[in-house]
């Protein structure tokens, strides 16, 4: 990979060069600097057009082999590629009222998350392939990794992307279930998820991932690291 473009700053975080740069994805193992990416970038706690995509990047524990041919990238969707609106209905009031919510508002797009931005530029990226024929042989895949379940709160994820003219080349309805087992089976070059269960997880089967600390999840962490310190 050649690197033409780059920046010393002597110890200055990086993040205000970051559109100047028209970066379409930060990563950094720092957790401090992806969340002021994420805030100064932003600016505000809605995800907007042009939104740099930010994500904390974790090592995985052990080695696995990976496709050289293919670009296999794998996203969470709420708090991800969607906002975090339906997490917080399960965080207040529970999995039915979750359920209940997401089927009325099922044709109701989600607002776009903190990853939608990245997503749409590897579909530009695809769309090069697609026209010449080449969908089978393209050299980037999408997958959508979620808790949600097909039958109950999967529909309004597919139709969200598909208001937003986006698409996921695989989509994967895991119901509450351990993603990582599913993660060995894929071999993605990076997982992003807003939930450090997940992300851990996939490190120990080997995936690299990415934490994305965006959404109600966050607010969680953040009251369990006061009480660790009390303690």
């Amino acid at each position: 990979l050649s690197v033409e473009r780059f920046c010393m700053t002597g110890g200055k975080s990086p993040i205000e060069y970051l559109k100047a740069y028209h970066t379409d994805l930060y990563l950094s193992a720092d957790s401090e600097k992806v969340q002021d990416a994420i805030e100064q970038v932003l600016g505000r706690a809605v995800a907007i057009p042009g939104w740099i995509a930010a994500a904390a990047i974790f090592s995985p524990k052990k080695d696995i082999n990976v496709s050289e041919s293919q670009l296999r990238v794998a996203f969470d969707g709420d708090a991800v590629l969607f906002s975090d609106e339906s997490e917080q209905i399960v965080k207040q009031h529970g999995l039915d009222k979750f359920f209940e919510h997401e089927q009325t508002n099922e044709n109701k797009p989600l607002a776009m998350g903190p990853l939608k931005g990245f997503l749409e530029s590897l579909g530009t990226l695809q769309k090069k392939f697609y026209i010449k024929g080449q969908r089978l042989k393209c050299p980037i895949r999408t997958y959508l990794v979620t808790a949600r379940s097909a039958a109950s709160s999967g529909a309004r994820a597919l139709k969200t992307l598909r208001s937003w003219g986006l698409e996921t080349d695989e989509a994967l309805f895991l119901a509450g279930a351990p993603k990582a087992p599913l993660l060995q089976k894929i071999r993605p070059h990076i997982f992003f998820d807003d939930q450090m269960f997940h992300v851990e997880g996939a490190k120990e089967m080997g995936t690299i991932a990415a934490h994305v600390p965006y959404g109600v999840s966050q607010k969680d962490r953040k009251v369990e690291g006061k009480e660790r310190e009390m303690d």
